[in-house]
């Protein structure tokens, strides 16, 4: 069954569907906060979208973080290098790229790298 568009990133404690601003990139999501009840002992930085391991190994709790959203503009990002930077906060590239100044100069680098 298709989701529509009222269930894609709506930051739901208790999952939904997850889909990149940039890349596209759709997938569902199984909580939307900083302490995935799944993993009590990590604690993000930010509110982000996180997915349970579909493969998880030794019959652990891992998990994967799928993105957040950009504290500049607020768009839904992925954590691929192609849609976003983490320093500090997650930053889409359009934003970190418009602000480069801001960031250290080996953050830098991996903006210009990545905005080509």
């Amino acid at each position: 069954m298709a989701a529509n568009s009222d269930d894609i990133n709506t930051q739901n404690e208790k999952g939904g569907i997850f889909e990149c601003g940039l890349c596209g990139l759709h997938e569902t999501y199984h909580y939307y906060g900083r302490q995935p009840p799944f993993h009590r002992a990590v604690t993000f930085m930010e509110e982000c979208y996180i997915a349970k391991d579909p493969f998880p190994s030794d019959g652990g709790f891992s998990f994967l973080l799928l993105g957040s959203e950009c504290v500049s503009c607020g768009q839904v990002v992925c954590q691929a290098n192609s849609c976003s930077v983490f320093y500090a906060h997650r930053f889409c590239l359009k934003c970190a790229a418009a602000n480069i100044g801001e960031f250290p100069s080996e953050i830098q680098q991996r903006i210009t790298k990545n905005s080509k």
